[in-house]
């Protein structure tokens, strides 16, 4: 079925407004009909939010529809002649036209004009309908919510989250987890943090019928979209970084592109050096060259580079030790921890550079132990938090 609960929940505010019979003043707001770039509009969640401010700061009422447009609700008085004109400075905050005003926004007086608001909100249930029955959503967020997504990632599911990536604030779904240098005392020292895009509170908002793992190849992808996005959204607000030491995941397409050298243009040359990528695993396995052309580009800017996600059976068929990466992040989940001790696996980690070694996912008490042993000294996992926390 479909779920039309913001409609029908508008249609009895509407109702009840006309039962009172007291002068409304309605404006719809036809978000959707513009894109992010027109007027400044932005990611739509994010001029939903500014519309739903402005909505409580003039003592008004927000209702979003399912399509992502806007109705915004306010008790007429003498005051309240310029709010549409000011709603739309709102939701276009660079400057909307007399065309932008005629094109995406209807004002309705009510009581006066009941009907046609009534046949306004009959149009969004009515859309909400069509697009159940014959799966024809308009907006990416619908068709990711939609039974059409359910099941792993293909390749149109990817082509939807990147459209749906350029309408919400990634930075909302950004985490971070320090990495810790252990002393040999066993006091605990931060050395930087990493950021990353939480994928469950993501796929939980927007696509929760989706199994976002596999295939591997279509999962790397989607990581590059975010990754892109979060990239533009950090250089756009590049003030909230300024002088703080931390990595970011980033795949091996995303160093070659445009959106990594505007950033890497917007940070101070002096920051660099505090800033490390991690390049993923599946990245350089898919693509050795473009990977060592990558991890250049990185030194070459002075940035830090970490191999990310490196799994321990992995280290006998690779020889890490060869790569001129800062860090190589190591994998050490309970799943993992016997992996550690096969002999193999020992004498690649014997290989490797002590002070590159980073233990991640250390969330065990014979992860930490073994990597103690073999005189790792820095480690990220919850386990490593609480530790450091006492």
């Amino acid at each position: 079925g479909s779920n039309m609960v913001r409609e029908q929940d508008f249609v009895m505010r509407v109702r009840h407004m006309q039962r009172l019979g007291t002068p409304h003043l309605v404006v719809n707001l036809l978000a959707t009909t513009f894109d992010s770039a027109h007027g400044g509009r932005g990611p739509l969640e994010e001029a939903q939010q500014r519309l739903e401010i402005f909505a409580k700061a003039k003592n008004g009422i927000y209702a979003d529809m399912s399509n992502g447009d806007v109705f915004l609700l306010w008790a007429e008085t003498a005051a309240t002649k310029n709010l549409p004109d000011e709603a739309m400075a709102v939701l276009l905050p660079t400057g909307a036209t007399e065309d932008d005003k005629a094109k995406g926004r209807l004002i309705y007086h009510v009581p006066a004009d009941y009907a046609a608001l009534r046949e306004r909100a009959n149009f969004y249930i009515e859309a909400v309908r069509q697009a159940a029955e014959t799966g024809r959503y308009t907006t990416p967020s619908q068709l990711l919510q939609s039974e059409a997504a359910r099941g792993p990632l293909t390749a149109w599911s990817v082509n939807q989250i990147g459209r749906l990536l350029q309408d919400i604030d990634v930075r909302r779904y950004v985490h971070n987890q320090p990495v810790y240098e252990r002393s040999s005392t066993g006091s605990w020292k931060p050395l930087f943090d990493e950021y990353y895009v939480s994928f469950d509170e993501l796929r939980a908002a927007h696509f929760p019928k989706l199994d976002i793992a596999t295939p591997e190849h279509l999962f790397l992808e989607l990581c590059q979209s975010l990754d892109r996005r979060l990239l533009a959204q950090l250089t756009e607000h590049i003030e909230s970084l300024a002088g703080r030491s931390f990595h970011l995941n980033l795949s091996v397409a995303s160093v070659m592109g445009s959106i990594f050298a505007q950033f890497a243009r917007k940070v101070p040359q002096v920051d660099h050096s505090k800033i490390g990528f991690e390049l993923h695993r599946g990245d350089l396995l898919h693509d050795f060259t473009l990977t060592l052309n990558a991890m250049m580009a990185l030194h070459r800017e002075g940035f830090k580079v970490a191999i990310d996600s490196v799994t321990p059976d992995m280290l006998g068929y690779l020889n890490l030790a060869l790569f001129e990466a800062d860090y190589i992040k190591l994998n050490v989940a309970k799943d993992r921890v016997a992996q550690l001790k096969d002999p193999i696996t020992c004498k690649a980690l014997a290989q490797i550079p002590r002070e590159k070694l980073i233990f991640f996912r250390c969330d065990t008490e014979p992860a930490l132990a073994i990597g103690i042993e073999l005189g790792v000294t820095k480690f990220q996992g919850w386990l490593i938090d609480e530790k450091a926390g006492t």
